[in-house]
């Protein structure tokens, strides 16, 4: 009987699985080192660290302007915020209003007084109040103060229709 190509496959696919199985073998055996492989992170003297500072270098600021300023968080109900003089406040019929993206609520009707906190979209404040303030944007002064007192600026805020 002469060899064919079908005879010629069945041997080749046994010799494929036997090498293949040889060189999973050689890849995963071990190299017959009893000894434990250092490097373990749960031995921390084989991991090495920085060696710590004797005289910690002083921070240099280069521009006092480039420091963002801390955001604390807003005044709690009820409690009054103050940021030094407040102009004379008008007071108004309380109406509420909202706003469609964030604004920063102010301790004082200006854009350079501390952020009392924010207006998030969708949320909505008590106006107790109107003053002219600094005009954020041209020909538009007014601000308003709110029932918690701070005060947010009049263009960045719509009335809510009741």
């Amino acid at each position: 009987m002469r060899p064919t190509l079908m005879t010629a496959r069945i041997f080749v696919l046994p010799l494929i699985a036997l090498v293949s199985a040889l060189l999973l073998a050689v890849a995963c055996g071990d190299d017959g080192d009893d000894a434990r492989p250092t490097g373990r992170l749960t031995d921390p003297r084989s991991v090495p660290t920085a060696t710590p500072w004797t005289n910690a270098p002083e921070p240099i600021t280069l521009d006092e302007s480039a420091l963002t300023p801390i955001i604390e968080e807003g005044a709690q109900e009820g409690e009054e915020i103050s940021d030094g003089e407040t102009p004379e406040v008008t007071p108004v019929s309380p109406f509420k209003v909202t706003v469609d993206e964030s604004a920063n609520r102010r301790t004082s009707p200006s854009t350079g007084s501390a952020i009392a906190g924010i207006m998030t979209a969708g949320e909505e404040r008590t106006v107790t109040g109107q003053v002219s303030g600094e005009a954020a944007e041209e020909g538009n002064d007014i601000w308003y103060q709110l029932d918690d007192g701070s005060f947010v600026y009049s263009g960045t805020v719509k009335k809510v229709q009741e």
